[in-house]
């Protein structure tokens, strides 16, 4: 009786209850709130994914005509004190499912956007399996592309501009990893800045013989911070967008959970994100057993813990599990959590039990 005592008061520490409602769930939208039994206070609503969205808009293809259904929800969950991000994919354009028709999507519209690899092959040329053989998603975006740049600006105005949410989240906001960073749109503000190709890297004896092994590790070490960099400079150019329209907004980011692999791997520099004020905070996606390797990495990395979400995944663990995860992010100086997904806690409720959150009232 004692250890569930201390147990319930652990969890009464989190600040941040979490959870994740992903597009395929927008259907339950009239159960969402009621299935959750109060145990969460934020909610990541997706709303736009694969280019594409689930309100009435102008911008992009429509899988709903009408935003009703948006309206009510927003309402509802206010009234009950929970807080609405809008949830939203960045770069990953589309899946693996025959692509889509409409014209407006970008894939039709705007082939030269999607990322080229360093051979300068667009990701487009690539198959289904090719893809999955390279453990990615899909098709990406192109960060550095100035179309894309305004696309998302516009996709993100048009959100905040026209429904009550209390944030802006955004997933994939990434590379699909580091061998496509070919687009000419990159290379040409690379270019600009240091007056060299970095294709011209791959010569490497040649160029080394124009500026010494000193000028040519020097560039090396550029080139490989410039696209992280880039990205992080886009990532500062929407928090601004933000809170220049709604400043009351909170701007958060799902992220790689180890912060030396989100930059080496994925070219995402959430780390920099946070220490530089351009973003509120990030959603850490520690969906595996291994949480604590992970806690203990990035609360050495960090200066600011009380900004850094922990995302759980029902989907990958038991609900004993992810109870033993909650405890320990409780006793920790980390935000709160957040759990992936909506669908897993309305299948089994075991989760919302294994929990122990205490309803918010």
């Amino acid at each position: 009786m004692k250890v569930a005592v201390i147990f319930c008061l652990l969890l009464a520490r989190l600040d941040f209850r979490g959870v994740w409602v992903p597009r395929w769930s927008i259907a339950d939208h009239e159960k969402i709130l009621a299935n959750l039994d109060g145990r969460f206070n934020h909610i990541f609503l997706q709303v736009f994914a694969l280019g594409e969205t689930w309100y009435p808009s102008e911008l992009a293809p429509n899988h709903l005509t009408s935003d009703e259904w948006l309206t009510e929800f927003l309402a509802e969950a206010h009234r009950r004190k929970i807080k609405v991000s809008a949830w939203i994919n960045v770069f990953y354009s589309w899946g693996f499912a025959p692509p889509s028709s409409d014209p407006r999507h970008p894939i039709n519209a705007h082939p030269d956007w999607y990322l080229l690899n360093r051979a300068g092959r667009s990701i487009l040329d690539y198959t289904a399996e090719e893809l999955r053989a390279r453990d990615m998603e899909g098709y990406y975006l192109a960060p550095a592309h100035p179309g894309v740049r305004d696309y998302l600006l516009r996709i993100v105005g048009e959100l905040i501009q026209k429904y009550d949410f209390d944030g802006i989240h955004f997933d994939y906001i990434r590379y699909p990893n580091g061998q496509f960073t070919g687009d000419p749109q990159l290379r040409t503000q690379f270019d600009r800045k240091y007056y060299f190709d970095p294709f011209d890297l791959a010569r490497a004896e040649s160029l080394q013989l124009r500026i010494s092994q000193w000028g040519y590790d020097d560039l090396t070490e550029k080139w490989q911070r410039f696209p992280p960099d880039n990205l992080s400079a886009l990532v500062a150019q929407l928090y601004r967008k933000v809170k220049s329209v709604k400043p009351g907004l909170l701007v958060s980011a799902a992220v790689k959970p180890d912060y030396r692999t989100a930059k080496d791997d994925y070219l995402q520099d959430w780390q920099s994100w946070l220490n530089a004020g351009d973003i509120d905070f990030v959603c850490l996606m520690a969906y595996g057993r291994d949480l604590r390797t992970i806690l203990k990495n990035d609360l050495a990395a960090i200066t600011d813990p009380g900004r850094v979400v922990v995302g759980l995944g029902a989907y990958a663990q038991s609900s004993g599990t992810i109870a033993e995860q909650v405890e320990e992010v409780a006793q920790s100086p980390f935000l709160g959590v957040t759990i992936f997904s909506y669908e897993d806690l309305k299948k089994d409720r075991q989760y919302l039990n294994a929990l122990g959150l205490p309803a918010l009232r």
